[in-house]
């Protein structure tokens, strides 16, 4: 007979291989004989985010930060990540709740992830067209992330630029797309920074080449 932690760690490997509709069967299993288990909720809600689960998600989250057994760290991941089950399903308010409890833990721990909570809650202003506090979190997302991937990526710089645009900053905008087209290490965030300056063949030729070095 399989045990719980049997079903947890063969739903782990199959979540590391992005078999996430098996990684969801393992966690069910678990669950099913042990269905207050904080791992099986915290884990399950996160492969039905990305099995675009997005209400089961929060459902597995609300269970897991309930429970008094979770612990401070994973209690922080089930926050952020409910947020962005909340925001994929365009329920801003509560998506803002969480990444504000995110942010505020964040800054009690003085943690290096802090540029994520800034990030996330700029794109909630973003959505809601609130261009001049969404550019004001990017920059603390940019300010914060010096050393990280998103910092090697410039995505942060990305998403500035758009807000930029809609505030009709528009030569700050440009600048932001072109430190993203120059000094980011990503086709793909290339060729939407070329596509926001609306120069088309060169978007293309980078989404080309992010294609191609998918296929290596």
């Amino acid at each position: 007979m399989t045990t719980v932690n049997q079903h947890l760690t063969r739903g782990l490997q199959y979540a590391r291989n992005n078999d996430y509709a098996k990684a969801e069967t393992e966690f069910d299993l678990l669950l099913s004989s042990d269905r207050t288990n904080v791992l099986g909720l915290y884990y399950r809600g996160c492969t039905r985010v990305h099995l675009n689960k997005f209400e089961q998600a929060v459902e597995d989250f609300n269970l897991a930060i309930s429970s008094s057994t979770l612990s401070p760290e994973y209690e922080l991941q089930a926050l952020y990540k409910r947020g962005f089950a909340h925001q994929k399903l365009y329920q801003f308010k509560f998506a803002l709740d969480n990444y504000r409890q995110f942010l505020n833990r964040m800054k009690e721990q003085k943690s290096d992830l802090i540029h994520k909570a800034y990030f996330s809650i700029g794109t909630i202003h973003a959505a809601l067209n609130r261009n001049e506090q969404a550019v004001h979190h990017f920059t603390d997302a940019i300010d914060k992330s010096s050393g990280s991937m998103e910092d090697k990526q410039k995505v942060y710089y990305l998403h500035r630029g758009r807000a930029r645009a809609f505030c009709g900053d528009f030569k700050a905008a440009r600048d932001d797309l072109y430190i993203v087209i120059i000094e980011s290490n990503d086709h793909f965030l290339k060729g939407c920074a070329y596509n926001e300056l609306g120069q088309h063949d060169q978007a293309l030729q980078e989404f080309n080449q992010c294609y191609e070095n998918q296929l290596k």
